[in-house]
């Protein structure tokens, strides 16, 4: 794996021009201007200046108060926007708060959203969430799901969500067309607007219904299941080969979480980038397409370590996790627990971006600091 990451910079540096920080904390002054893309991965991200670019970030909190003329991606427990956004804002976490200007569109995956009053999205909103308040102006349509929605700003285009519950409230001003999907009836509050045609949607039941949900969801834990042996068995086998290798690299998602984050978005969002442009030549087409194959292998092998260093959180607090059979023990605990919370609906989303992000960026984390290691002894 960390020769596929060397790989990917040696094709992306001289494609694609960016700027990487990691660290506990990361952090764009209001005076500094970044004239690249800038990558970000550490425990807390604050962007107060400006980024002449796209925006990608993986952290605990990311708060971005600055300018981003470019997009921002980002993946982190807590997502702030509340500066200027150029292009589209792609966010996955446990709370969004959107109080700033987007010129494009929102996509939101997360267990809480929340668009303030003085929110501007330019574009159509995209979300899947727990529960949404949103309060801005949307000049695009809102299409997605939800749990509880509610809505009280002005929007511009059509609704079209399927939900638990809505609350359209007296503040509201929708100058499309409502249609929504629910078991319940819309709470249209007196004073609101809704300028096209309102249409309410049952959920398709199914042909046996309680029975018929009850083996979906026995199948997909079926599949998790056999998902898990699998992961089981591809770690067993690196616990046999490489045992301190796998032990250091899920020490470093422990010690070094800033800079797993960062190299993590890194190789996960330039990789494909870069073999794209690579395959662009009919020479660099078998090049572009092993680094996208051992792309693929990097991201299903990010569970194997991050299973381990969940493991060992729940095994290791007693005794030193060093054996191999306490290594595979640990391993199979931190995987069940991983697979367990992928079941979550909304969140089960982020924890699979959480756990790649953390898993790829482990693996040139730990070589770095090895290599450091290895000169200071030297």
């Amino acid at each position: 794996m960390s020769v596929a990451a060397l790989l990917v910079f040696c094709l992306a540096v001289p494609a694609l021009a960016f700027d990487f920080r990691g660290a506990e904390t990361v952090t764009v002054a209001d005076v500094e201007v970044i004239d690249d893309d800038l990558y970000a991965g550490a425990n807390v991200i604050i962007i107060e200046g400006t980024v002449d670019g796209d925006f990608w970030a993986a952290a605990n909190t990311i708060a971005v108060g600055g300018v981003v003329s470019g997009s921002t991606m980002a993946a982190g427990r807590m997502v702030a926007v509340h500066g200027d956004i150029g292009h589209a804002v792609r966010a996955v976490g446990e709370t969004i708060s959107i109080s700033g200007n987007v010129e494009g569109d929102l996509m939101a995956g997360c267990a809480a959203l929340d668009t303030a009053t003085s929110a501007r999205i330019g574009g159509d909103l995209l979300l899947g969430a727990g529960n949404a308040r949103i309060d801005g102006l949307v000049e695009g349509d809102i299409r997605g799901r939800g749990g509880s929605v509610s809505i009280g700003g002005e929007v511009r285009g059509d609704i079209e969500l399927e939900v638990e519950t809505l609350t359209i409230e007296s503040t509201a001003d929708i100058q499309g067309s409502l249609v929504y999907t629910s078991e319940n009836k819309a709470d249209i509050q007196s004073g609101a607007k809704v300028a096209g045609v309102t249409t309410h949607k049952l959920p398709e039941k199914e042909r046996d219904g309680a029975e018929s949900s009850a083996f979906a969801f026995l199948s997909d834990v079926k599949w998790k299941f056999i998902g898990f042996l699998m992961a089981l068995l591809t770690g067993l086998v690196v616990i046999l080969l490489a045992p301190r290798w796998l032990a250091s690299v899920a020490e470093a998602v422990r010690s070094r979480p800033g800079p797993s984050a960062g190299w993590g978005a890194l190789i996960l969002f330039v990789t494909p980038i870069a073999a794209i442009v690579t395959c662009i030549t009919i020479i660099g087409i078998p090049l572009g397409l092993m680094v996208l194959a051992l792309w693929g292998m990097a991201i299903y092998l990010a569970q194997i370590p991050v299973g381990l260093f969940v493991g060992k959180l729940i095994v290791g607090r007693s005794r030193d996790v060093e054996g191999k059979g306490i290594m595979v023990a640990a391993l199979a605990l931190g995987l069940v627990l991983i697979k367990l919370l992928r079941l979550v609906p909304y969140l089960g989303f982020f924890i699979g971006v959480v756990v790649v992000l953390f898993g790829l960026g482990a693996v040139v984390a730990a070589e770095r600091r090895r290599r450091i290691e290895a000169r200071s002894s030297s």
